[in-house]
């Protein structure tokens, strides 16, 4: 161990590739030994040890007067990289990094990263101290133009990092820097951080009315991943699955002067977006097994006269998330009468909780003073800013900060500012979408030019999810139809297939092909553009036209595998073109027979049962029917042959072992040698022997390849020779 000594247009959707990063909790009976073994020895670096006057200061801000959330981390800054740290292990063609950073003492860990560039065939994770829990795979498809990546809270005094790399690569490899290692020493920000008793979880029947929005609300982790706040995905009129983000200023104003500068609109960079995070249950509640993160994003306006700020993520959320996009209005009045209003939120950055207020909100008819330290440090919210709740169930809490106030359509009205950390009844204030929308005439300081950029007026828009395609994965002659799921409203859709698909029917969310013929066997894909008033979006759905290609095994037996007398082998589909490896039909000629069952199998045992030559063969099936068999060749060898050196220049000497009495009569007792040139000419040829070394001349070659043929009896083999003189 060493301690180390630190300063303090067309937007083409293909949703095969996806950009967001998956918290996990594992088993740790799910890590392979080898891996397991690469974690256990790798090298530790040591954070400083952790100064308790910093608790000590953070404490002193804390206040249910303050509506700043407080830090629960302290960020060492670091220049840790795979260049000067961690162990690199080769296995075969892999190299592996790895190395374990440890902070005493340490209630979490979580990482910003100020480089980040993954190779192509590279795979990285982190793992918690006791393997519980992985932050990833994290893959090149996670590359950002920023080379900045931000790591979830990850419980525990010690992370591990995993880096696996192809050994092949010589230009374009991966290069990782830890830019900061945020040390938590407060319960907050994490699941059970909530500390009043009156929360209701996102998944109790009370929050049924917002199913849709509950997966538009994020935790985010700010201040170079030190403190929390929440906030929401939101809609605009394009309807075009931009990837804004609503949330209060207050969350990025951690010098406290009202003014984004450039050192906050650096630190949104390194957000880090919790998605999904909801207890699976209402009562008691409990950390999701998965959920969905997201890291980095761009500022693209905020006003400190209604406390909105507003970004767009580096990445566009994909279908597989299950994401959505909430709506919003902005009349000036509440047009409901009777009615009221509801949250969603991640106090204490716990599990999504739920908050409703029975009656109307009310705009603040006084100045409003908010603090971000009492009593010396605060921003005055003019009269009308503010709509005013007072919720009759749930509470907030700091790390509540920016998230959404919805009206009884489930659209937003405000982003949530701050109030009284207590349970109802207790007023609370949210910014006005209404008085964000068009307060000044700058676009980096107002809504409007965002959320409506073609100036159409709209005072609403609803929830949207993500368009996606179901379908087929496999299209033959008969129809196969295909349907466009969550199309946005107010655009115009357009089908497309590949040239080995023909059109039957359809044209707006369902749409029918089939094959030319089933003896495509090759790829395909049904495409679907949206079209609105700003952008266009292709969605695409690979597929497979017609019977299985060949496939192909592992091992692939061309040339012939070699395999001893009586021993048995496995035999493996490998990635069967169009079809599922699972619809093998397995068989076996020659010298070898199956052991296991034959039918609907990815996978054969064999056995060499005599000598000679053996085959396998095997095809699969799917709808359009069967693939062509693949066949995989054998020898079970009377003689061990073997030749050297190779190349060879005046020599070549050929050693022959005997295995072992042939009661079948199959090899013979003897063995000749030919050697062919390219042009299959016999240019040396011996008598039968039985000799164990055979010294060839080959003086008399010219340069080049040759084959030597082995034979024995019905046994014969062939290895390439190369002549260099």
């Amino acid at each position: 161990m060493r301690k180390l000594l630190f300063s303090i247009v067309i937007v083409f959707l293909f949703y095969s590739v996806t950009a967001q990063i998956i918290v996990e909790q594992i088993e740790p009976s799910s890590i392979g030994s080898t891996l397991q073994i690469y974690l256990e020895n790798a090298p530790v670096i040591e954070m400083p040890e952790f100064d308790s006057k910093w608790i000590e200061e953070e404490e002193k801000k804390v206040d249910v007067r303050n509506i700043i959330p407080p830090r629960f981390g302290w960020a060492y800054k670091t220049d840790i990289s795979i260049t000067n740290e961690g162990k690199w292990t080769q296995k075969g063609n892999v190299s592996i990094w790895t190395l374990t950073i440890e902070s005493k003492g340490a209630l979490s860990i979580n990482l910003i990263f100020d480089e980040f560039f993954l190779s192509v065939g590279s795979e990285f994770n982190i793992y918690n101290d006791t393997k519980t829990l992985r932050f990833g795979p994290v893959s090149p498809k996670h590359n950002k133009l920023s080379r900045k990546l931000a790591t979830d809270i990850i419980k525990g005094s010690s992370v591990t990092l995993v880096l696996t790399e192809p050994s092949t690569l010589e230009n374009m490899k991966s290069f990782i820097s830890v830019k900061y290692v945020v040390h938590g020493f407060a319960t907050f920000c994490s699941f059970g951080d909530a500390t009043l008793n009156c929360h209701i979880n996102a998944s109790c029947s009370q929050a049924n009315e917002l199913a849709d929005e509950k997966y538009a609300v994020a935790r985010i982790l700010v201040n170079n991943g030190q403190s929390c706040c929440s906030g929401s995905l939101i809609n605009n009129t394009c309807n075009d699955l931009t990837p804004y983000f609503l949330t209060a200023f207050h969350c990025v104003d951690f010098d406290e002067d009202r003014i984004l500068d450039s050192g906050e609109e650096d630190d949104i960079e390194t957000w880090l977006f919790s998605y999904r995070y909801i207890s699976p249950n209402c009562t008691p509640s409990s950390e999701p097994s998965s959920w969905v993160t997201y890291s980095g994003a761009d500022f693209k306006a905020y006003n400190n006269e209604t406390d909105f700020l507003l970004v767009k993520m580096e990445d566009q959320p994909t279908s597989s998330t299950g994401l959505t996009y909430t709506g919003w209005s902005r009349y000036d009045n509440f047009p409901f009468q009777n009615e009221g209003t509801t949250g969603l939120h991640h106090p204490g950055g716990d599990v999504m909780k739920f908050s409703s207020d029975n009656s109307e909100p009310v705009e603040n008819e006084n100045d409003v003073r908010f603090y971000y330290n009492y009593p010396n440090s605060y921003f005055t919210m003019n009269e009308g800013t503010l709509w005013e709740v007072e919720f009759d169930n749930g509470a907030y809490e700091w790390g509540s900060s920016g998230s959404p106030l919805f009206d009884p359509n489930n659209r937003i009205i405000g982003q949530l500012v701050g109030g009284s950390v207590q349970c109802p009844p207790e007023p609370g204030f949210y910014g006005r979408i209404s008085e964000s929308w068009a307060r000044s005439q700058n676009n980096d300081e107002q809504l409007a030019h965002w959320l409506d950029p073609n100036d159409t007026g709209a005072m609403t828009t609803n929830t949207i999810g993500i368009p996606y395609i179901t379908g087929p994965s496999v299209v033959c002659t008969s129809n196969s139809t295909f349907t466009l799921h969550n199309c946005p409203p107010g655009t115009s859709i357009g089908w497309k297939e590949s040239r080995n698909l023909d059109y039957v029917s359809g044209g707006n969310n369902n749409y029918t092909v089939k094959a030319y013929s089933n003896d495509s066997r090759t790829r395909g894909w049904v495409r679907v553009t949206i079209t609105s008033s700003c952008d266009t979006i292709a969605l695409q759905k690979n597929v497979w036209v017609g019977r299985p290609g060949t496939p192909v095994t592992t091992p692939d037996g061309d040339p012939p595998m070699e395999v001893v007398y009586g021993s048995s082998f496995l035999v493996n589909i490998f990635n069967p073109p169009g079809a599922d490896p699972t619809t093998g039909e397995w068989a076996a000629m020659g010298s070898i027979v199956p052991t296991t069952g034959t039918s609907g199998k990815s996978w054969c045992h064999f056995k060499a049962t005599s000598f000679g030559y053996g085959q396998w063969h095997v095809y699969t099936s799917n709808d359009c029917g069967n693939s062509d068999t693949y066949i995989g060749s054998v020898i079970v060898p009377w003689w061990k042959f073997g030749m050297s050196p190779n190349p060879a220049d005046d020599y070549v000497e050929i050693t022959a072992e005997k295995k072992e009495y042939d009661t079948k009569g199959v090899v013979s007792d003897n063995y000749e040698v030919k050697i062919f040139n390219n042009l299959k000419s016999v240019v040396y040829e011996s008598a039968k022997t039985n000799q164990t070394s055979l010294w060839i001349s080959t003086k008399q070659f010219i340069t080049g390849t040759y084959y030597i043929h082995f034979t024995a009896g019905k046994q014969t083999e062939v290895k390439q020779l190369i002549i260099i003189h």
